[in-house]
């Protein structure tokens, strides 16, 4: 009994025959972790001590990233942001993809993307819906689980040649 869906494997079955040099991206593998980080929010606390800052309503983007909550909490070092960590109506969406969630936490160092609760992603018309998505953006790969679900599993649609890859130019 496998809970666990893969989304690259899922993804590259719903599309057809691709080109030599092109293939289907994990969603959000696009986004540079050593780009700035723009913060925009209703309000902002910042503990200069700890080296770090809490934000309601915020809009946190990096590079083609962009990132929604409620409330958001960010941690650093040497001044460096290191982690934020995203709570109440999560929305993240990069050229790529998007994905809503209850709650999630971008790794900045490790260049990883953790959304927990009510996970719905969406890839091109592709829609897939778990309870925890966990995307590897150095490695590529995403994968999606449907544990603690209603019915355990991932669910979704997945619309034959929907996931478009760009060309390599010549």
């Amino acid at each position: 009994m496998i809970r666990c869906l893969v989304l690259g494997l899922a993804l590259a079955a719903a599309v057809p025959a691709l080109a030599a040099d092109s293939k289907p991206k994990a969603p959000f593998s696009g986004v540079n972790p050593d780009l700035p980080i723009k913060v925009a929010c209703d309000s902002q606390v910042y503990d200069w001590t700890a080296e770090t800052f809490t934000c309601d309503g915020a809009r946190i983007e990096q590079g083609t990233m962009v990132l929604k909550a409620a409330k958001v909490f960010a941690e650093g070092a040497k001044g460096k942001t290191n982690r934020i960590t995203a709570s109440g109506d999560v929305v993240i969406t990069s050229e790529d993809a998007t994905a809503t969630a209850p709650q999630a936490v971008y790794d900045i160092v490790a260049s990883t993307l953790h959304m927990t609760g009510d996970v719905t992603l969406t890839q091109g018309e592709n829609t897939l819906q778990g309870t925890d998505l966990l995307v590897d953006m150095t490695a590529g790969t995403a994968t999606l689980t449907g544990k603690g679900s209603a019915s355990g599993r991932v669910e979704g649609i997945l619309q034959p040649g929907s996931v478009k890859s760009e060309k390599k130019p010549k």
